[in-house]
C-alpha cells in the first residue's frame, strides 16, 4: 500500500462526510471574508445546505469596489451579520466527522487559516480536497477548470460568486464525478481518483 493511501485511511472512514465550502471577501485580504456557503454531502446525498453573511473584523473591514462588482456584498449589508469568531462554533459542527472541498481549495482554506489565527481560535484537525483537481482529472478535454466552465459543462446552474451557489456548483462537480464512476463512498472515491488529501 502507497504512503499516500495509508494516511488517507488513517485520516478518513466510512462515514466521513463530504463538507464543501465557499468564501467571498471584501478587499484583496484573505482575513476579509464577508460570506461564506457550505454544503454537505454523505454518500452522494446532499443533507445541508447553510450560508451566512459575515461581519469582517475591524481590520480588514474595507470594501473593495472591485470585491463588491464581483460578488455585490456591501459594508451595509454585513453591518449587523455575526463575525467568524460567533460562527465558529456552528462551523465546527459542520466540519465534524468530515473532509473539507473547494474549488481552488488553497484559496478558500487560506481564509480559513487566516480567520482561524485571527481571532485565536483553536485549528481543526482536518483535512481537505480540491474539486479543481476533480476536475482536472475527470474532465481534462475542457478549455480550462474554472468553476463556472465546468458548471457549464455539465449543466449545473451557478450565480457565480454567490457563496452558496458555489459551493453548491464545488458539490456538484463532485457528485457528479461519483456518479460517473459509481463510486459514493468517500474514501474509495479519494483513493480511486488518487486526490490530493491535504491537511488544514
Amino acid at each position: 500500500m502507497s504512503f499516500v493511501k495509508e494516511c488517507i485511511e488513517l485520516v478518513i472512514g466510512k462515514s466521513m462526510k463530504l463538507c464543501v465550502l465557499d468564501f467571498e471577501t471584501a478587499n484583496q485580504h484573505l482575513a476579509s471574508a464577508c460570506s461564506l456557503g457550505i454544503v454537505v454531502l454523505n454518500e452522494g446525498e446532499l443533507i445541508k445546505e447553510w450560508v451566512s453573511l459575515i461581519q469582517p473584523h475591524p481590520a480588514y473591514d474595507y470594501f473593495n469596489p472591485i470585491n463588491i462588482k464581483i460578488h455585490n456584498i456591501t459594508a451595509q449589508l454585513v453591518k449587523d451579520a455575526p463575525t467568524f469568531a460567533q460562527l465558529y462554533p456552528e462551523l465546527l459542527d459542520l466540519f465534524s466527522d468530515s473532509i473539507l472541498m473547494a474549488h481552488n481549495a488553497n484559496f478558500d482554506m487560506s481564509v480559513l487559516r487566516q480567520l482561524i489565527h485571527l481571532y485565536g481560535l483553536q485549528m481543526p484537525d482536518i483535512h481537505y480536497i480540491d474539486s479543481l483537481e476533480v476536475a482536472r482529472k475527470c474532465y481534462p478535454n475542457l478549455r480550462n477548470h474554472k468553476l463556472n466552465t465546468v458548471c457549464a459543462y455539465l449543466s449545473i446552474q451557478l450565480n457565480h460568486h454567490e457563496a452558496l451557489s458555489d459551493a453548491l456548483g464545488s458539490a456538484m462537480i463532485a457528485l457528479n464525478a461519483m456518479i460517473d464512476v459509481q463510486e459514493f463512498d468517500l474514501q474509495q472515491w479519494i483513493k480511486g481518483l488518487n486526490l490530493r488529501l491535504v491537511k488544514l
